[in-house]
């Protein structure tokens, strides 16, 4: 089985090395912010080298884009990733074997996830979200409002049917059959909404924003919307998903397609673990909503790790990893912020880490296992959170507590208790819930105390012949059978009274 996994291994770690010379190809919808911040958190986790292309050069310069996916078909690529739907539905049109994994893409079973050639990390983000943080800001919340257009409109907004109640809410939504219906529609929440839920959907131009945050502020009505960009110029908070922290996400599904570990039909779709909350409190103001201290807490947690990212990209790994620690202080259970922290730790110390743990592994194969524990205890102070170290950590605990019990066997049946009990004793300071130590331990001390009585006639004797080291051993072996044996404790404490004198009285003489 050892021989089968390293054959394994070897092809896995050969078929990666062959296309470790040629770089997976990238292609982006278009050159916006939101997907270059997904594109870097795929290049911080990506096992390889990365080609970046945009969808609209690859379209002007290839007249049959056809062609240029047949291309990627032809060269056996171990896979393609796609950034933005417009990138994600040209390369699943064209591309007929090669594995797609696509990021930053709403709603992607509109895309038809089949269980073929596609997977990889949606960016929806759950209305339900949406709710909790309203419910959060306005408690007595009743109802809730969407409007939209389109088939992708009607799926994003029906999610609300189903979890409004959750949250004590009315959920209705709305299909308008153009632009010409917003105003009035909108006329016609008045006095009977709470919050509007803005769904991604062409419907909304900056014409059809500005009218709804408008009236929205007008009618003290809490506007909602998954664009971070559209809360800076009114609405009262947005929930996104964590852009890098998606391509993070992406990067790693594409190392373990790359790897041929897994495949797009094992992977299917990834939704984001994490999300960032954007809040204007200027807008809340003006359209008289209070928002509570620990929304503004959550908004501002949203910026600083802005601030995280930002460093990142600037290379500037260092005070990234104080923003980050300091997220972490203050919300202990942000996992993006984690993932984050955990990245730079292995950017800065990666080379270090990955040395000690080999040198901890080869320790532990020598069977060296106090060096192996001290490197693997090195690794968890440079990053307290490498499993692999705490896994070590335990093992070698577990090895050398065994090491130490099958030492003390030994001697029992080359009939040398005393050195079996102090190995059983060894293997228990080691790993104190080691059973069969204590049982082994047990079992010796069981046998051996019916000599007890010889070995402390033994030592009285030599204490009487004051032959005090002789009679110092006797009765510290006897207390390892019995520890708590008040007579060879007295006699134990009473050699080591004489043995003492007589060496002062030695020395006095030898001085006069």
């Amino acid at each position: 089985m050892k021989k089968l996994n390293k054959i394994i291994f070897l092809a896995v770690f050969l078929t990666h090395s062959i296309y470790a010379n040629k770089p997976i190809e990238v292609l982006l919808s278009s050159d916006n912010r939101i997907y270059e911040q997904g594109l870097y958190g795929i290049q911080s986790v990506f096992e390889g080298e990365l080609k970046i292309s945009y969808l609209d050069i690859i379209t002007a310069e290839q007249p049959d884009i056809a062609s240029y996916f047949k291309a990627i078909d032809d060269a056996d690529a171990p896979l393609f990733i796609t950034i933005g739907p417009a990138a994600t539905k040209v390369a699943k049109e064209n591309l007929k074997k090669t594995p797609i994994v696509f990021s930053m893409v709403n709603s992607p079973k509109s895309l038809g996830i089949d269980g073929g050639n596609l997977c990889g990390v949606s960016m929806d983000i759950s209305i339900g979200e949406f709710f909790q943080a309203l419910k959060d800001i306005k408690p007595n919340a009743k109802s809730v409002s969407a409007f939209y257009t389109t088939n992708d409109g009607e799926y994003s907004a029906g999610e609300g049917e189903y979890t409004d109640l959750k949250y004590k809410l009315i959920y209705n939504r709305k299909k308008l059959a153009d632009k010409k219906e917003f105003k009035s529609a909108l006329e016609e929440l008045k006095g009977k909404t709470d919050a509007f839920f803005m769904v991604n959907d062409p419907l909304y131009s900056n014409v059809e924003f500005e009218a709804l945050s408008e009236f929205s502020k007008k009618n003290n009505i809490i506007l909602m919307t998954s664009f971070p960009a559209l809360v800076k110029v009114g609405a009262t908070f947005g929930i996104s998903p964590d852009y890098s922290k998606i391509g993070v996400l992406t990067g790693q599904m594409a190392n373990r397609i790359s790897m041929k570990t897994s495949t797009c039909s094992d992977e299917r779709v990834l939704l984001p673990d994490q999300s960032s909350f954007f809040l204007n409190e200027k807008y809340a103001q003006e359209s008289g909503v209070a928002i509570p201290p620990a929304i503004v807490e959550r908004a501002k947690l949203t910026k600083l790790f802005d601030v995280g990212v930002n460093l990142i990209n600037e290379g500037k790994l260092n005070s990234a990893k104080i923003v980050f620690e300091a997220i972490l202080k203050r919300d202990p259970g942000n996992k993006s912020a984690f993932s984050f922290q955990q990245l730079i730790l292995e950017k800065l110390s990666g080379t270090k880490t990955r040395e000690l743990l080999n040198s901890a592994d080869t320790h532990f194969k020598n069977k060296n296992y106090a060096q192996a524990r001290a490197d693997y205890q090195k690794v968890l102070s440079i990053n307290p959170s490498i499993a692999s170290a705490k896994d070590g950590i335990q093992a070698s605990l577990l090895a050398q507590s065994e090491q130490e019990r099958m030492q003390g066997a030994d001697f029992a049946k080359r009939g040398k208790p005393f050195e079996a009990i102090k190995m059983f004793n060894s293997a228990l300071r080691t790993l104190p819930s080691n059973a069969q130590a204590t049982s082994d331990l047990n079992a010796i001390r069981s046998f051996e105390s019916s000599n007890m009585k010889s070995y402390i006639d033994t030592g009285i004797s030599h204490y009487n012949d004051r032959n005090y080291n002789s009679s110092i051993e006797i009765f510290e072996n006897a207390l390892l059978v019995v520890p708590n044996n008040k007579e060879a404790l007295e006699y134990l404490r009473l050699s080591y009274k004489k043995r003492d004198a007589m060496i002062v009285l030695r020395k006095k003489l030898e001085n006069q």
